[in-house]
């Protein structure tokens, strides 16, 4: 408990409030995948992952450590993703990092998406931004319009 609130400011309001886990010492945790949130403890109390980022295990995780403010390990998750952004996955990367507020990330993606305009525009997936996210869309449009 007391690491636990050392590294979160969440954890340690939990536990140092009026709340069920301060009475009961536990913390419920419904919105996490196990796996997740087991990276997540592994980092709160030894600073690393217990396996290397991926593409599977990133984003999640980022959303955890964001959830518990964990500030270094939003900083891991975005370095990772931000090596992980192709013409491939630009647009998905810029929905993702536009809905968790990752500006760094929304800005690269977008960057790429911009400078491969011509040949993104012809996507599915640009299809999809524009139905969507037509407020990201006009940010992209605007950008290669420069």
């Amino acid at each position: 408990m007391n690491i636990l609130s050392a590294r979160s400011p969440v954890f340690a309001a939990m536990f140092s409030h009026e709340m069920k886990e301060a009475r009961t010492g536990q913390v419920a945790i419904q919105d996490i995948r196990q796996e997740i949130f087991k990276e997540l403890l592994h980092f709160i109390y030894l600073g690393r992952t217990c396996e290397p980022l991926n593409n599977d295990t990133a984003r999640p995780l980022f959303v955890a450590a964001d959830k518990y403010d964990i500030v270094d390990l939003k900083h891991e998750c975005v370095r990772f993703l931000l090596t992980q952004i192709q013409i491939n996955n630009a647009i998905d990367h810029m929905v993702w990092a536009d809905h968790h507020s990752v500006k760094d990330i929304k800005e690269t993606a977008l960057e790429l998406v911009v400078a491969n305009g011509k040949a993104i525009c012809q996507t599915v997936e640009w299809e999809q931004l524009t139905k969507n996210y037509p407020e990201l869309c006009l940010l992209a449009v605007r950008r290669m319009m420069l």
